[in-house]
Formats: structure tokens, C-alpha cells, sequence
């Protein structure tokens, strides 16, 4: 059982490698239909490129003598560790022969198997797992079988057994109806290269090019669909970022310092900053906003906001939350109340302004070097 899971995992991992980033929240539903059409089309680009790393190929029928290890031959051998052999397979040559097969090869850290895809009668890389599995559960020693069809489109190989002999990134050498690396090798070192020909029996692969079957799955999907769903979906799953309401009329005072923890150091070599140094960030960038932060969900704070005078700074408001039952109208209908854009919270201005409670309004005495947050009790 622990063999059988072994490549069960390996076929899974390797196909889950496939299918591999300040909000203004009035602008969310464009992000939500673009980052979901960004992300159906770059699956698309990767299905025709480098996108499965672990799987396994396909192809016709080896001739009855499969290859037996010399051990004398292997000892002699030397194998070096840029050399590989992918010795591509099919389910047509017949589970007696790829059991003698995978068999005879499974002691050779170098050779690998490929399979080409998914056969007529198979619907996931699940099935393929199967099929594999079933293949080896009861040899002595587990072979290196993927699932990739990078090698088959390589030297378009439409039969099988066929073996590539690799120098590091690069095929080499490949023969059909040939499964010897030991031959090969042999012929490797006689100065040859390319493709040596057929050297015996062949089957026609009969497993579907994954890629291919992934682009057509891929094609059939109903992206319009997808997206409105998955904007169906957002409000149900947004995160607020909420703060208790204010039990006190109050105004405070927030001095944004820093202490250096290390020297800052410029590249000429100057000392910009030293450690332990306290530097205020209103010394060199001034603060000329109004930050309003409240909940529109509670009428009162939103009454209180509406009513808020006009100001010589920008105003921005900044939401906790919305109402979640609006879904996209949430923000909004906010926003109409206010005549004015309307921001979700997120969590380091909470840091960044020293917020306690809500409805909270944030200016700056730039003279001063302070934030002043005024904090308002609602009124049942």
C-alpha cells in the first residue's frame, strides 16, 4: 500500500502544478471580472507551454523481448549525472509486456517512464493514477513513471515503446522499438547522435495528448458564467476589518514617530539614520486629509458622517463594512449617500493613525508633528 500511494501522490502533485495577485471598493466588481478572466486565460497560455511537471507518456507495443539487465553490462557502464533515459509507453503494448518492463528498468535511478494522457475511457488524471497503479503494486521496487506529454511532442511520437536519451536538458539520442539504454550509451560513445531508427515491434499510443484534452475541457468552459459566480460569491466571503464603537467624546493626540532599529546607510557610504534614532513622518511628508472612518451599517454614525461640516482638507471616508445582504449595491448605495467615494478598512491604517474606536476622524497639525483623532459617542 505505501508503493501505491507513493505514485498515487506523485501523479496527483505533479498534476496540481498545472492548473500554478488598497482597494477602492468601488472598483472591486472590474477586479473581480478581470483577476478571474486573467486567471482563465493564463491557464489557457499554460497549457500549451512547461505546466505539468511529474506524469507519465504513451505509445505502442514493445516486441516481446523486453529489456533485461546486464549486470556485468551495468557495472561496466559508466552512467554520468547528466545523462537520463525517458522511455516512452503506452497502455496498447499491453500489461504483461510494461510490467516486464517497468520490472526489468525500476533498479535505474536514470530511466524514467512517460504516458502520453488520458485514455478514451478515462475522465481524470484520477483514472491514469489508477491504471498505473494497478500496473506496479505488485513489482519489488517502484519505478519512476510520469505523466507528461512534453516528450511525445517533442519527437512526435505517435508509437510506442520508444526510448530518448537525454544530456541534460537536451534529447541526444532516441530509437523506436527500443527500450536498452544500455544500447544507447553504447552508441553514444561511438560518436552517434539523433534519431537510430525502428529496432523492433511498435503499438499506436492509444492515451490522448493531455495537453490537448485540457485545452478542449478549457474551451468548453463558461467563463461568463465563472465570473458572475465568483462576483456572486465576494460579498459572502469578504473580510471587515472592525473596530468598537466610541463610548467616549474625545479628541487625542498621536505622535507618528519611529525609532530606527538598525543604521540607515546610503549607497556613497553617508549615514541617512542612526540606530535608535526617533523620526517623525510629518517631519517630511506632510498629512493634508481628512479621514473619517465609521460604520454605514449603524444609521446613527452614518447620520453623523452626513452631517459632518465641509472641510479645507480632502475628505475621504473610510468604511468598516458594508452591508453584506446588498451585495455589490453595498458600497454604492453609500456612496450616493455621501456624494463621495467610499473605502473599505483595512488593517494597517488601524496601526498607522492609532485607531481605537469609531466614528473616528483623523487631521494633522503639521506644526506640531500630530495626528488629531477626534472620537464621537453616538447617541441612542
Amino acid at each position: 500500500m505505501v508503493r501505491m500511494n507513493a505514485v498515487a501522490l506523485g501523479l496527483i502533485l505533479a498534476f496540481s502544478n498545472v492548473a500554478q495577485a488598497s482597494a477602492d471598493l468601488s472598483e472591486l466588481s472590474n477586479e473581480i471580472v478581470q483577476s478571474k478572466q486573467s486567471a482563465l486565460e493564463q491557464g489557457q497560455r499554460l497549457l500549451g507551454s512547461d505546466y505539468i511537471e511529474k506524469l507519465t507518456g504513451k505509445s505502442e507495443s514493445i516486441h516481446s523481448s523486453v529489456y533485461t539487465p546486464d549486470v556485468s553490462n551495468e557495472q561496466s557502464q559508466q552512467i554520468t549525472q547528466d545523462i537520463r533515459y525517458v522511455i516512452l509507453v503506452s497502455d496498447a503494448m499491453g500489461k504483461r509486456e510494461l510490467k516486464q518492463l517497468f520490472n526489468a528498468l525500476s533498479h535505474r535511478k536514470d530511466v524514467s517512464f512517460v504516458v502520453r494522457g488520458i485514455l478514451p475511457t478515462e475522465k481524470t488524471i484520477t483514472d491514469v493514477g489508477k491504471r498505473i497503479i494497478n500496473l506496479v503494486k505488485d513489482l519489488p521496487e517502484v519505478p519512476n513513471i510520469n505523466l507528461d506529454p512534453r516528450p511525445f511532442q517533442k519527437v512526435d511520437a505517435e508509437f510506442a515503446p520508444q526510448i530518448l536519451m537525454y544530456k541534460g536538458q537536451e534529447i541526444i539520442l532516441s530509437a523506436t522499438g527500443l527500450t536498452n539504454p544500455n544500447y544507447l550509451f553504447a552508441e553514444f560513445e561511438k560518436g552517434k547522435s539523433g534519431d537510430l531508427g525502428n529496432f523492433g515491434s511498435v503499438v499506436k499510443i492509444t492515451e490522448r495528448d493531455l495537453t490537448e484534452v485540457l485545452k478542449e475541457r478549457a474551451a468548453k468552459l463558461d467563463k461568463q458564467k465563472l465570473i458572475a459566480e465568483a462576483k456572486d460569491r465576494f460579498w459572502d466571503n469578504v473580510r471587515f476589518t472592525s473596530l468598537p464603537d466610541a463610548q467616549l467624546t474625545q479628541v487625542r493626540e498621536f505622535e507618528p514617530e519611529i525609532v530606527v532599529q538598525e543604521d540607515i546607510v546610503a549607497p556613497s557610504g553617508d549615514v541617512i539614520a542612526f540606530a535608535g534614532e526617533r523620526i517623525n513622518r510629518l517631519d517630511t511628508l506632510p498629512f493634508s486629509l481628512r479621514l473619517v472612518f465609521f460604520d454605514p451599517t449603524d444609521e446613527r454614525q452614518l447620520a453623523y458622517v452626513k452631517s459632518l461640516p465641509n472641510s479645507i482638507h480632502r475628505t475621504k471616508f473610510i468604511a468598516t463594512r458594508f452591508d453584506r445582504t446588498l451585495k455589490w449595491d453595498a458600497v454604492k448605495t453609500v456612496e450616493r449617500q455621501l456624494n463621495a467615494p467610499v473605502y473599505q478598512l483595512q488593517p494597517e491604517l488601524i496601526t498607522a493613525f492609532n485607531l481605537q474606536v469609531i466614528p473616528s476622524i483623523v487631521t494633522a497639525d503639521n506644526e506640531r508633528k500630530v495626528f488629531v483623532v477626534s472620537e464621537t459617542k453616538m447617541e441612542d
